[in-house]
């Protein structure tokens, strides 16, 4: 295990957890697990998310890397589940934040903007590329 050495790496390992857990999908995908009685498998994960299974096999690894979210193996089939308390702990905490500041955060046009031009990055990377879907 990578110890953190500056308040830079500190900073680092922050902002991943939080790349992590800021995807709307991933988000999704990390509260469906933290509200099951018992690990899921990507079928089920799917039935309570409407998301397509390649899209949520792909955000579950990123979960797993990230370790707010674990994996077992039973058979041919992988069962997942939260393995970090502290995860669950902090969207908690986001959420109390979010009823506490509602009006600032959905007005924080910095933060919009800045998800905005990715957006439009991603679209025209795909298009150049040729893997536009229309």
């Amino acid at each position: 295990m990578r110890l953190l050495q500056s308040n830079e790496d500190v900073n680092d390992a922050r902002a991943t957890i939080f790349r992590a857990l800021g995807d709307p999908n991933r988000l999704r995908i990390f509260q469906t697990l933290a509200e099951a009685d018992e690990p899921l498998n990507v079928t089920a994960i799917c039935d309570r998310t409407d998301l397509e299974a390649n899209l949520v096999s792909h955000h579950l690894q990123c979960l797993k890397n990230c370790q707010p979210v674990d994996s077992e193996r039973d058979g041919r089939q992988k069962f997942y589940e939260v393995s970090r308390s502290e995860a669950v702990e902090m969207v908690a905490l986001a959420d109390e934040c979010i009823r506490q500041n509602i009006e600032s955060i959905l007005g924080c046009d910095i933060v919009t903007q800045t998800d905005d031009r990715v957006e439009q990055r991603s679209t025209s990377s795909r298009m150049q590329s040729g893997d536009d879907d229309d």
